[in-house]
């Protein structure tokens, strides 16, 4: 298996390529990220009567100048804090965590189609950006194979938070498994990635912590522009690498039932045949 170095370069060099395709993707991306975090963004904000009747009590409190204590001033300025990050009624509460369930896992789905991409440029193939959203027309198959997912990393971490986390990476194949295999159910590919991942894990969990400098800095852009800029390039650009860590794992480890092969196959164009040479008279 090569360095991460070595993968992180193809990685670079895929993004540079085809820059303008990976882009588009990221930029829907970020965007349904963003999305994704609006139920949160709702569910922290106060309602306007509270806002209007703190106002009025601030007012009235200033109009008193000098003549306003100590108390009255700090019960306001705790009152104005507390306003931002009081909870919403158990109801209201349920259903932005439904809802952020479920935008959570249209926005894994659509993270299927950088996966998709991201295969086809490791085989050599030329994508184009209308291949970002081939993966949705079964979207079905990949909702399943992601609450299948969830709810098996969820059971493990019942017992420990690690049995959990070892379980997540053994199943994180099982998404390129299904790529490359159309036929393949998601019982099957959590299986095969599991035996595809043993003795991997912890390579794999290296590789994404040396990105932990890039994920911090989106952060902070994110805390910034209130949505990661930067993941235009970042998203496209790890889902590359990783796409490198996948290929090499299959060539590297070969599991019952599956072929050995590098990455999607793409077909290649017949080559023109060369015409005969001409010889001297």
């Amino acid at each position: 298996m090569r360095t991460r170095a070595e993968m992180k370069t193809a990685a670079k060099q895929n993004f540079a390529r085809y820059n303008s395709v990976f882009l588009a993707i990221g930029a829907v991306l970020v965007a349904a990220g963003f999305i994704c975090n609006l139920p949160s963004i709702i569910g922290s904000m106060p309602s306007t009567q509270e806002v209007q009747n703190l106002t009025t009590r601030t007012s009235e409190t200033l109009s008193k100048g000098s003549a306003a204590s100590t108390t009255e001033i700090n019960r306001l300025t705790e009152q104005w804090l507390n306003l931002y990050s009081k909870g919403k009624s158990t109801s209201a509460s349920l259903y932005l965590a439904a809802l952020t369930l479920l935008l959570l896992l249209g926005f894994m789905v659509l993270q299927v189609g950088l996966s998709h991409v991201a295969l086809v440029v490791s085989a050599g193939g030329e994508p184009k950006f209308k291949d970002f959203f081939m993966p949705l027309k079964h979207f079905g198959r990949w909702l399943g194979l992601y609450l299948m997912m969830f709810i098996r990393v969820l059971l493990w971490s019942l017992l420990l938070f690690v049995p959990g986390v070892i379980a997540a990476y053994g199943y994180s194949q099982a998404v390129y498994l299904m790529l490359e295999d159309p036929e393949l159910g998601a019982n099957r590919a959590l299986k095969l990635s599991g035996q595809l991942m043993s003795g991997y894990r912890w390579r794999l969990f290296v590789l994404e912590i040396s990105f932990i400098l890039w994920v911090l800095l989106g952060y902070l852009i994110n805390i910034f522009f209130a949505m990661n800029l930067l993941g235009l390039y970042l998203i496209p650009y790890m889902e590359l690498t990783y796409v490198q860590f996948y290929r090499d794992l299959r060539a590297e480890h070969p599991v019952e039932g599956l072929p050995v092969v590098g990455a999607l196959q793409v077909e290649q164009p017949p080559l023109t045949p060369e015409p005969p040479a001409v010889s001297a008279q």
